[in-house]
């Protein structure tokens, strides 16, 4: 535990010291938080309730010309209801980047591109996770080399590659790689199409092969998105092949300046082969932006499982969000 904090007050202070001893290089501390006061109405965990944050991210950045840059990103979250466990932060991101036209070459631990342009569409990851985050489909960040960038002058055609471990923020543990692909298209201002895959070799003859799309559409006073994945675990259970499936449709919306509205509804299917598995999340609120970066959300989330004696989960939710 202490080993932890120490490794990031000692990051901090080199951070400090490096920013401030790097003569002509542009460097930033910036950072976000949200949290919420929820209440479980009803479910299997019904009455528990609790103040929480969710997220905090901490982000320095650092700028040496316009071809080389740096990134090292603090995460630390809520331990759970009782865990009793503190806030203990990790590395969320720590890497080089070499950019030149409108390509980028990474090296380090970086954002993967399973769910970088759903997020970005959704627009609400501090009121939920996306549909393959939220079902551990694979990992935001991912230890490798990547590549980032349009493949036209126009840039309507991009593309984001990535080699790495496949073992998200923590160590390598076996001899495995994985890759990912991700294509981008926006063939208008207003609209935008994803196409997605990864293969990961696993220990076993385990491997996992993801296909995703998205239909994305986002005007100046609103944004809809429709986004679909499959994957497929190579000898699950009994040796058999097994697919994980799952459908996500979400819009947000402006009703004045100030205000805005967002709704989402998921199905996901954790196994094809089984039965009575399947479940459905439904949520929605309201955006009050207070003050400048600071957003205050009224929200409730609601979980639907098809399992026989599974009562539905309904939470509703105050979220706060602010950036600094």
């Amino acid at each position: 535990m202490m080993n932890v904090k120490r490794m990031v007050l000692l990051g901090l202070a080199l951070v400090f010291t490096w920013g401030t001893g790097a003569g002509a290089a542009e460097n930033s501390l910036k950072g976000y938080m949200f949290g919420d006061y929820y209440y479980v109405a009803s479910g299997a965990n019904k009455k528990q309730n609790g103040f929480q944050f969710r997220r905090i991210y901490v982000t320095y950045d650092l700028k040496w010309n316009d071809q080389f840059s740096g990134r090292l990103r603090f995460e630390a979250k809520d331990g759970g209801f009782g865990s009793g466990k503190s806030m203990d932060p990790s590395v969320k991101h720590a890497y080089l980047r070499y950019k030149k036209n409108g390509r980028a070459l990474y090296m380090g631990l970086s954002g993967t591109p399973t769910w970088s342009v759903t997020e970005g569409l959704w627009g609400y990851r501090s009121i939920e996770k996306t549909l393959m985050d939220l079902n551990k489909m694979s990992g935001s960040a991912d230890m490798g080399v990547a590549f980032q960038g349009k493949l036209d002058e126009a840039g309507k055609v991009n593309a984001h590659l990535m080699l790495g471990n496949g073992s998200g923020t923590s160590a390598e543990s076996d001899n495995h790689k994985k890759i990912y692909g991700q294509l981008h298209l926006k063939p208008t201002k207003a609209f935008q199409v994803v196409v997605y895959g990864d293969w990961e070799s696993r220990p076993a003859d385990q491997d996992r092969m993801t296909f995703a799309g998205l239909l994305g559409f986002s005007g100046s006073s609103a944004r809809v998105g429709l986004e679909g994945a499959v994957q497929v675990r190579k000898n699950q259970a009994a040796g058999a092949d097994i697919q994980v499936r799952g459908l996500s449709l979400f819009a947000a919306g402006k009703l004045n300046e100030k205000t805005g509205v967002f709704a989402r509804a998921d199905f996901y299917d954790p196994n094809n082969k089984a039965g009575g598995d399947r479940e459905y999340l439904i949520l929605g609120g309201i955006d009050v932006e207070v003050a400048k970066d600071i957003h205050v959300m009224p929200n409730i989330v609601s979980t639907v499982c098809q399992a026989a004696g599974v009562n539905t989960e309904v939470m509703p939710r105050v979220t706060v969000f602010y950036k600094f």
